[in-house]
């Protein structure tokens, strides 16, 4: 990653750091990237089969007055499995009810 102009936030950071473990790894699988303005949110995704996702989708929170980041897999078909990543995701941020 030598080289490359200061990230923003911590999208960018992520960003960064996939396309220079593709540049690096040549993996026969492609790893996507997504989140959110601010970095609250971040997610890893590929595609193991068609119709399906896995996702490792990482949540930055307060609790107890600490800083923390959230992990978790989501796996299966697709477009369930990324409405799950994202309800999850939003209920850990509080904007939304845990169901």
């Amino acid at each position: 990653m030598a080289g490359q102009a200061p990230q923003k936030d911590a999208m960018d950071v992520l960003q960064a750091w996939v396309n220079d473990y593709i540049a690096r790894a040549h993996p026969a699988i492609s790893l996507g990237t997504g989140g959110e303005a601010g970095g609250a949110q971040l997610r890893l995704k590929y595609t193991p089969a068609d119709g399906e996702v896995s996702i490792l989708h990482m949540v930055a929170v307060t609790r107890n007055g600490r800083a923390a980041i959230l992990v978790r897999r989501f796996d299966g078909a697709m477009p369930e499995t990324a409405v799950q990543a994202g309800m999850w995701a939003s209920t850990e941020l509080g904007r939304r009810p845990a169901v």
